[in-house]
């Protein structure tokens, strides 16, 4: 019979966004340096600029003389990403020690089955044409968490901006009167079903928050989905008006309908799943899978949908019938498990565990009478052992409801580990 499954750590995630109200065209609020405030709807026309171009390109000083061909005189600007984190040892602090990423990231890019946290540092450069001269930067932070939902195709993105250092304030509101904006972009296969869009200063002191909510449609039975957070920044006394943009985002995640009889959800099949067998939940299953990976049997399983290859398989290592008797109470066990590609009857032959202690009489058998008895050093094939039914059964249980929770399709890996 198939397995298990429990102590499965679902990703519990809170998400609260301090947005900033978005201003109407006839209430421009006036910055704290005499500029107005560019208005949402005026940015978000200019803001469609396709993430990951560049507008400025590599060179400042070639970008300064181009614009100046085309009649411009004055501050531009240049936005580009510079690091993707991969540690936390990288984060910034905001002067307090704590992290502006470490509310929702832990200061590190991390990536799970239905979570990804990416955190990125930029520089905005703001230059003069026709010279190319930079007279002020500012850096800063951004981090996102994106959440799927294995029970849905609907999913979230949440951004946080924070500026951590801004250089050339005596340039004035040239440099301090600019001004960032964010919204959610659907990149793949999907749909903006909500948001909370912002827009406000670019300067240190402020963190800027955003959400993004997505859905995506049917697609076949398995596609990729795909969104993002596009932000990009503004200014009046600059030439161009605004920079660039650029788009955070954890990358494509894999949707499907693909588990019969549950709903469909969406995951980052490029994580492989782990399934944790707690000792203390069943004790006797968990020990045999304990033996059979101690031997060396696979760790990493690849699971089969196909309904004749787990029958195929749950025959060849638990056969019925009279000659394969169960002891009273008792269920046979098998590993691999019947729902894998390495299953009983894609292995050469089988083997049960049998061993005692000489010194204290007291030994373990799995009383799979018709299979030899694995010896040291032999981890091939597959292992059968009789454990209590009630053990059994709530294995079978909880790896259905792993196989759920992390959506693991036909051909997707995952691996097992006791704990």
């Amino acid at each position: 019979m198939d397995k298990r499954r429990i102590g499965i750590a679902g990703v519990v995630l809170g998400l609260v966004a301090a947005v900033l109200p978005v201003t109407s065209a006839s209430a421009v609020p006036v910055s704290e340096t005499g500029g107005a405030v560019p208005s949402a709807s005026t940015v978000a026309a200019a803001g469609t600029v396709d993430a990951g171009t560049s507008e400025c390109g590599d060179d400042i000083v070639r970008t300064a003389t181009r614009l100046a061909a085309a009649g411009a005189s004055g501050p531009a600007t240049c936005l580009r990403r510079t690091t993707v984190r991969k540690d936390a040892s990288a984060d910034r602090t905001d002067g307090s020690g704590r992290s502006l990423a470490v509310d929702i990231c832990g200061g590190s890019t991390t990536k799970t089955r239905v979570a990804s946290c990416v955190v990125e540092d930029g520089v905005l450069l703001i230059f003069l044409v026709p010279s190319g001269q930079i007279i002020g930067t500012i850096g800063y932070t951004v981090s996102s968490l994106t959440t799927l939902d294995y029970s849905s195709l609907r999913w979230s993105q949440s951004f946080h901006y924070r500026a951590d250092y801004v250089t050339g304030q005596n340039a004035g509101a040239a440099v301090t009167g600019t001004y960032m904006y964010a919204e959610p972009q659907c990149l793949a296969s999907c749909t903006v079903t909500g948001s909370t869009p912002i827009g406000g200063t670019a300067m240190p002191g402020v963190t800027h928050s955003a959400a993004g909510y997505f859905s995506s449609p049917m697609s076949g039975v398995r596609w990729a989905a795909q969104g993002g957070i596009k932000f990009w920044f503004a200014n009046s006394l600059w030439v161009n008006g605004t920079s660039n943009s650029l788009i955070t985002t954890p990358g494509a995640h894999r949707c499907d309908i693909a588990l019969g009889g549950y709903p469909s959800g969406c995951v980052y099949d490029t994580v492989r799943p782990v399934l944790d067998i707690p000792s203390s939940r069943y004790p006797d299953y968990a020990y045999h899978i304990r033996l059979s990976l101690n031997y060396g049997l696979p760790r990493v399983l690849t699971r089969t949908q196909s309904d004749a290859l787990r029958e195929a398989n749950r025959a060849a290592a638990c056969p019925t019938g009279a000659n394969y008797p169960r002891p009273a109470g008792m269920q046979c066990d098998e590993y691999p498990f019947a729902s894998t590609y390495q299953g009983a009857s894609m292995q050469p032959y089988g083997r049960q565990f049998f061993f005692i202690n000489w010194n204290t009489g007291q030994g373990f058998s799995c009383q799979a009478h018709w299979l030899p008895t694995r010896a040291q050093g032999d981890s091939g094939g597959f292992s059968a052992c009789m454990i209590p039914s009630a053990q059994n059964t709530l294995g079978g249980s909880d790896l259905g409801d792993f196989y759920y929770k992390f959506r693991v399709l036909d051909m997707d890996t995952f691996e097992v580990r006791v704990v």
